[in-house]
């Protein structure tokens, strides 16, 4: 890995155990790199600090004058996913008026939280916060806090409902999470050396598993079995299906803005 830290070498990696598939190689790269949670790397790329790396779409939706997509890489699933989840005190219907606590974490997660509550179930007069208090009537977790909540439960929250089962059941479409993005001014040799070296990880990570579970997996009490099962829940290339769900998300936000 290089030494230098400059915008245009700077890759900002989200350390989700779902991105796992995309990150055998990477470290081979003369890149610099820092690990942050998606709404820090959006922060990041804003700022100009970053060049690149799997970036929130709702972030990606703001920034892209200034950042292009590399090729169809990106994290989508077709149903649940498992680790982006809402946590509440009464049934998603009862929550009106209610105080809605959010993960410091999520970019993305937080506009779908909201268009699934508001527009889905028609709840009003909700409360936002990016802090989780002790009165929250529901609470969003996502990533690999989501993971380990979905395994002990949320003390107070016996209703647990997945917001990409949510997204699918009411837009018939895949949710399209994240995209991986570099900046306009990265070179094209680094872009292609970037795509080349997640080519080759996407392809190889099923065979990376044993690897993968025994790094990350008993953080989590998952097994070989359990990440892969996990895993393979997601769709990391994106094509025309996803892309319909990905333009429905950014066609909703246009609409409440």
């Amino acid at each position: 890995m290089s030494s230098k830290s400059t915008t245009k070498t700077t890759l900002a990696l989200i350390p989700y155990l779902n991105c796992e598939p995309f990150y055998a190689n990477l470290d081979a790269l003369d890149f610099e790199i820092v690990r942050e949670s998606p709404r820090r790397l959006g922060q990041l790329a804003e700022e100009g600090a970053a060049a690149g790396g799997p970036m929130a779409v709702a972030d990606w939706f703001r920034l892209r004058d200034r950042f292009d997509l590399l090729g169809d890489f990106g994290i989508a699933c077709e149903g649940p996913a498992h680790s982006v989840l809402f946590f509440a005190r009464e049934p998603i219907e009862r929550l009106s008026g209610g105080q809605i606590g959010l993960t410091s974490e999520s970019s993305t997660s937080v506009q779908l939280l909201r268009l699934v509550l508001e527009r889905k179930y028609g709840q009003t007069e909700l409360e936002y916060s990016r802090e989780l208090g002790e009165d929250d009537d529901g609470r969003l977790l996502i990533g690999d806090e989501a993971l380990l909540a979905a395994g002990d439960g949320l003390d107070g929250y016996p209703f647990v409902y997945d917001l990409g089962q949510e997204w699918h059941g009411w837009r018939a479409l895949p949710f399209v999470f994240a995209r991986w993005v570099v900046s306009k001014d990265v070179p094209e040799e680094d872009r292609r050396a970037l795509a080349e070296n997640l080519e080759s990880s996407l392809r190889g990570w099923e065979l990376r598993i044993p690897e993968i579970a025994a790094r990350r997996g008993r953080e989590f009490g998952l097994d070989g079995r359990a990440v892969r099962r996990y895993l393979s829940t997601f769709i990391y290339r994106i094509g025309p299906v996803e892309e319909l769900g990905q333009q429905a998300f950014e066609e909703l936000l246009e609409e409440d803005a």
